[in-house]
């Protein structure tokens, strides 16, 4: 279970009707803590390779057709994913770390030759509130742009959203935000 409380439930609940919000959902509760302590023995298991330019954080890439699969099976079947692809990749964003606005772009799968529609951020620790490390929708590509909802990491924790939707991952303070990031359609 997820350390959601009722109290906060609602400041981290995609608020409906928002343009620009459309299939973006944050989702809480779904995986137990034994699952989410597999993921952390995985993420441990897998070497550290460098960011890309325009983040600041750690990667960690491996390939696990197995836990994608379990993934998908902790997932609400109303939603209608069918599939998680098998490349994943742990992010890890040290303090000062964050991701620079960007959509993400399409993947396609190698078992299924299917393209992905969605990315997932499984979020493996929480940031306490006040401390950064959200994960900001926008209405538009750009930094200046509004700023429609922002999910906090809460350890197992997850966000769905399509890839073309904005998003960045504002700078964390003194807690790391790990999260294991992954595509589905």
């Amino acid at each position: 279970m997820s350390d959601v409380n009722d109290g906060e439930r609602d400041q981290l609940t995609v608020p409906a009707g928002v343009a620009g919000l459309d299939g973006v959902m944050y989702l809480h509760g779904l995986f137990p803590e034994a699952f989410l302590a597999e993921i952390d023995a995985a993420r441990e298991d897998t070497p550290v390779t460098l960011a890309s330019s325009n983040m600041y954080c750690d990667r960690r890439f491996l390939r696990d057709a197995a836990l994608a699969s379990r993934v998908l099976e902790h997932l609400p079947r109303e939603l209608g994913f069918k599939h998680v692809l098998s490349d994943l990749r742990f992010l890890e964003y040290p303090p000062g770390g964050h991701i620079l606005t960007h959509v993400d772009g399409v993947r396609r799968d190698d078992e299924t030759n299917v393209d992905s529609t969605n990315s997932f951020l499984l979020f493996m620790a929480s940031v306490p509130p006040g401390e950064g490390g959200e994960t900001e929708f926008l209405a538009e590509a750009n930094d200046d742009a509004e700023v429609l909802f922002g999910g906090r990491p809460v350890r197992g924790s997850v966000l769905v959203f399509p890839h073309g939707v904005p998003h960045r991952g504002q700078f964390v303070s003194s807690h790391a935000k790990v999260l294991l990031r992954g595509d589905l359609y």
